[in-house]
């Protein structure tokens, strides 16, 4: 039985997670917020994003990280490339298993046009050992906890927050 949140079947399911992050937010770019848009995609994510989106004179570098909802996760790794250009953010999302609906949604950003600010975070490891048992820094990688991330119950509320539209003054609230 082919089980999606198998580790050898992780690319897989990054992309159809990014695919359905994509066309949610384009229908709500497009049918509630009534805004155009471009959106590009990374060849590899080594600048730290895995998508960029354009509207108008607002440009955003997406980090999407994912997790099946009811996970355990306490923590993200973020690149430091993300934080050196303009409009940086992560989206960390709930999967869900059996029907891969998404949300809630925990973001980590500033107002649009303003680059990404990390809050207190420390070095990231790498996951093997090494000959000497060691895990060894990754210096440009930071771990980031949950707890410094907003949530956002809904995939409107992310585009009000990555596009500044918000009635509820979003960058008001979380400033």
């Amino acid at each position: 039985m082919f089980d999606l949140w198998a580790a050898e079947h992780s690319v897989l399911r990054e992309k159809v997670l990014e695919h359905i992050f994509v066309a949610e937010l384009s229908k709500v770019l497009l049918l509630d917020m009534k805004l155009p848009f471009e959106i590009l995609r990374a060849e590899f994510d080594s600048n730290g994003y895995d998508i960029v989106i354009e509207v108008g004179e607002v440009t955003r570098r997406i980090q999407l990280k994912a997790m099946r909802l009811g996970g355990k996760r306490a923590n993200v790794n973020i690149n430091l490339a993300l934080t050196e250009k303009v409009g940086g953010c992560i989206i960390w999302f709930n999967a869900d298993a059996a029907n891969l609906e998404l949300g809630p949604f925990y973001w980590l950003g500033g107002p649009p046009q303003a680059k990404l600010k990390l809050p207190d975070s420390k070095p990231a490891r790498h996951s093997k050992a090494n000959a000497a048992g060691v895990k060894l820094k990754r210096e440009r990688l930071r771990t980031v906890n949950k707890g410094k991330f907003w949530k956002l119950d809904s995939m409107k509320e992310v585009g009000e927050a990555l596009f500044g539209t918000s009635p509820n003054n979003f960058w008001e609230l979380k400033a």
